[in-house]
């Protein structure tokens, strides 16, 4: 996937006054990606152009950023609120990383919101410990970042995402029938490049 997509992330989650500012180029960010098409994504991350329609993708979902690590969960906690507290968001959401302690070794959180643009965005931080805390900062802002392309129907997902493990260098990275959002989804990782992709039907909808 090309680098204009994987949003600059510092290393460690920003603190004090860096957090609103860095919200704010962060929302920018999601909303210039998020006027992206869906056959753009596919060309950055395949290396080739591949048709949206016969794949039954419908265009983007969400964006998704990697924030930086956490030393401790108050860093957190005290980022979560100022994401909540923050006047062009709304839809705020979170939860504990699945994928972070399971792939990575580490734990970590999800931030989900939608951004006054109607941007729908993913946040994900994890812990600085263990083999995670060596990782190269570029590597952990590829591997915890992505673009979301939405799928017409939940029982297509799991077929184009077996479909597109098929090329050269991309593999299954998560599956998952229905999340806590009521999404289906697959990532798929491209091994020699560390970059993502999801592959999502949206279930019920945020209140």
């Amino acid at each position: 996937m090309a680098a204009n997509l994987l949003f600059p992330a510092t290393d460690r989650l920003p603190t004090g006054a860096d957090r609103a500012p860095y919200l704010d180029s962060l929302l920018d960010w999601a909303d210039r990606t998020a006027e992206l098409s869906a056959s753009d994504v596919l060309l950055a991350f395949f290396g080739q152009p591949l048709d949206a329609r016969t794949l039954r993708l419908t265009g983007l979902h969400h964006v998704a950023a990697y924030l930086g690590d956490y030393r401790h969960e108050e860093e957190f906690e005290a980022w979560l609120e100022s994401v909540r507290v923050h006047p062009g968001v709304s839809h705020v959401s979170t939860g504990p990383s699945h994928i972070a302690p399971r792939v990575h070794g580490t734990p970590g959180h999800w931030i989900n919101l939608r951004t006054a643009r109607g941007t729908e965005v993913e946040f994900f931080t994890c812990r600085s410990y263990g083999d995670w805390a060596d990782q190269p900062a570029e590597r952990k802002r590829a591997l915890m970042s992505h673009v979301g392309l939405s799928v017409d129907t939940p029982d297509h997902v799991r077929r184009v995402v077996d479909y597109l493990a098929g090329f050269e260098s991309v593999e299954v990275l998560a599956y998952a029938p229905e999340d806590e959002l009521g999404h289906t989804y697959g990532h798929l990782l491209r091994t020699d490049t560390d970059r993502v992709l999801e592959l999502v039907h949206a279930g019920r909808s945020q209140p």
